[in-house]
């Protein structure tokens, strides 16, 4: 069973319904005493006096009695179950088995130490449930108020289903005489998707004025956190029912890479960890296992960046499967990579399934937690916090602006090199996004060959300024440029005059901050000769889309409508375009067309990365494109050469 698509699926009835009508044998879920032990012997003495709620056959009495708790009384609505019970436990002098009602217990008031219910609420509250099923659980709670001595402990062992979890805190968090704390089973043997908790309400002698505290013992950790508000108890179980989740889905080979986020104790910062799952296609089983930190200031590369990358990272390590460990810089890691091991080992452990498992496994990286050398950070009011940083990566120093509230997203990427004064510059004659070189090479099929010869007179727009890096690249390796470019953040064009040696005061060059979409409006109403040669749309959206560049926005009839009333009769368009998702990629192919009939795409050697190219003359008017005399006009002098003259061999026209 995999995990729900979104963390909502675990508020939703029918996702729970669908669940339990896979499944027919209740008492499987809840564990026995092997499996509860852990959680429920903190709370237990053998002096106890207990009372079991709706033992039906579970052994769990029979378990406690044999591991020194002998004052044990259970009941059950079933006559022939408690006689069954009897039956089988005549040997355990004074286990008391007896048919009860546990909404009307017949126990004196606060006679009890212990009441002990596994699944019996569960089956009493079903999500559908009746007035008269939560009146019988009210009075079922009522009773067990009233028999509960002070200090006494009412243990609920439940899948914790969100109306559980809200009718129980609902009834016992208002009463301020209960500290009410969630704990997960550890149930590893049943191979159950679903987590176990324990729900426990420790009885006060009197009510207090203020309410108690909340409390959760999250998997992995030996510490009890305190819990501010009702809410975020429901989110702390809801947490532990996806991680659960991802790890049944990891309890067997992958056909696909999988991925699961970590909060830390600040969530407005963002995940503390990304943990990503490959495994190796080719084998059958999971016999070899490692971990892999990637250092903050390396994520953003290929290898690690890409599924493609992982992919090859993974066999490069020789391992069957390899659990990724993505760091954020919004988050400070000052015991390194022990620190790391600690936070997150418990759990990257429990995603090595091998058959041969010892309990350890190698933690592997290319570094510390942190290789990143930061020059400037600071915030944004569009944006949110940025950073500038350098990195040496195979010899190569490069400097980065990353955006964090988008988890380590790189915004803009540029080499450095030395000057004539030996001092570290941006060498703005080198391309070093993948996407940007390929966005050049999609200018051999301008009609304006601005490639081929270095003096072509041609108006370019770019949309997204960035770092400037594809602008400034544009304005030096062609002389009779003129360039627009739009860029939403003010304070993006001032990071890239401050740290990537924007030439914002080159004449050819007009910086507009504006929305883009508002730009190409305004132009489409101009006159022809105030339109554009080539249309550069370089937008990033949301990282977690399926669409991811550009923005769904830029997409649309009205925006595709724009950007060709913006060009000349023999304008192109470059677009930037970043999906996962095959078919969305083809609907979108399909709605660029409408309004550019000849149609192009580059694709990218190492990501999911693709440059879309749109012409607006139609096809019959147009010579089939020959990749290799295309590439034979192509200036010898032109910055990335290599890289562009490749990207140009893997141009293809879009049927």
């Amino acid at each position: 069973m995999s995990a729900p698509n979104e963390p909502q699926s675990f508020t939703d009835p029918a996702y729970w319904k669908n669940f339990f009508a896979k499944r027919k044998s209740p008492f499987e879920w809840y564990g026995d005493y092997n499996s509860l032990s852990k959680v429920i012997d903190k709370y237990l003495k053998p002096s106890d006096k207990f009372l079991q709620l709706g033992c039906g056959n579970s052994e769990l009495a029979t378990q406690l009695y044999d591991n020194g708790f002998h004052n044990i009384h259970s009941i059950d609505v079933e006559p022939s179950v408690i006689a069954a019970q009897i039956r089988k436990n005549k040997e355990r002098p004074g286990m008391l088995f007896s048919t009860g009602d546990a909404a009307n217990l017949t126990m004196g008031d606060g006679e009890l130490t212990v009441v002990l219910d596994k699944g019996t609420l569960d089956a009493l509250l079903p999500p559908a449930a009746s007035d008269a099923d939560r009146a019988t659980v009210t009075k079922m709670f009522d009773e067990v108020h009233r028999v509960l001595a002070s200090g006494g402990r009412y243990i609920i062992v439940t899948l914790a289903q969100p109306h559980i979890t809200e009718f129980w805190i609902d009834h016992f968090f208002p009463l301020k005489q209960y500290i009410l704390r969630v704990q997960k089973v550890e149930n590893k043997a049943s191979g159950f998707p679903m987590p176990v908790f324990c729900f426990i309400a420790t009885k006060m002698r009197a009510p207090m004025p203020n309410p108690l505290p909340l409390e959760v013992l999250r998997s992995s950790s030996i510490r009890t956190d305190r819990i501010e508000s009702t809410d975020e108890l429901k989110d702390a179980i809801r947490g532990e029912q996806e991680l659960s989740q991802f790890i049944y889905l990891c309890s067997k080979k992958l056909d696909v890479e999988v991925s699961i986020d970590f909060q830390g104790e600040d969530s407005s910062s963002g995940p503390r960890y990304r943990v990503c799952v490959v495994d190796n296609p080719e084998t059958k089983t999971i016999d070899t296992f490692a971990a892999f930190v990637v250092p903050i200031g390396r994520d953003a590369e290929w290898l690690f960046a890409s599924p493609k990358g992982r992919k090859a990272l993974r066999s490069q390590c020789g391992r069957d499967r390899l659990a990724m460990i993505f760091l954020n810089r919004s988050h400070q890691y000052e015991k390194g990579m022990d620190g790391v091991k600690a936070d997150i080992g418990h759990f990257v452990g429990m995603l090595d399934v091998r058959a041969n498992d010892s309990g350890n496994y190698e933690i592997l990286s290319v570094g510390g937690v942190d290789v990143k050398r930061t020059i400037s950070t600071g915030r944004s009011e569009i944006n949110g916090g940025w950073s500038v940083e350098e990195i040496t990566v195979d010899g190569k120093n490069c400097r980065r602006l990353v955006f964090l509230n988008t988890m380590n997203l790189v915004q803009s990427e540029a080499f450095l090199k030395t000057g004539k004064k030996k001092q570290t510059i941006i060498d703005l004659d080198q391309l070093a996004c993948d996407f940007h070189r390929m966005m050049i090479g999609s200018l051999a099929l301008s009609s304006h060959q601005p490639l081929a010869k270095l003096d072509t007179p041609c108006k370019m727009a770019v949309l997204g300024l960035g770092g400037g890096l594809l602008t400034a690249y544009l304005l030096r390796h062609f002389r009779k440029v003129r360039i627009t470019a739009v860029e939403l953040d003010p304070e993006v064009a001032k990071i890239a005059n401050a740290h990537f040696s924007f030439p914002h005061s080159d004449p050819r060059i007009e910086v507009v901050i504006q929305d883009a979409l508002v730009h190409l409006q305004e132009t489409a109403k101009k006159s022809e000769e105030e339109k554009y040669d080539v249309i550069f749309v370089d937008v990033s959206g949301s990282q977690n889309a399926a669409l991811q560049c550009p923005p769904p926005s830029f997409l649309t009839p009205e925006a595709l409508s724009d950007m060709k009333n913006s060009l000349k009769e023999h304008g192109m368009l470059s677009l930037n375009l970043v999906t996962r998702d095959s078919e969305l990629g083809k609907s979108i192919k399909l709605n660029i067309i409408e309004y550019f009939p000849t149609l192009y795409t580059v694709l990218s050697f190492e990501d999911v990365n693709e440059v879309i190219v749109g012409l607006k003359a139609p096809k019959n008017t147009l010579k089939p494109v020959v990749p290799q005399k295309l590439i034979n006009t192509v200036r010898k002098d032109l910055g990335s050469y290599d890289e562009v003259v490749g990207a140009i061999s893997n141009i293809r026209m879009v049927d």
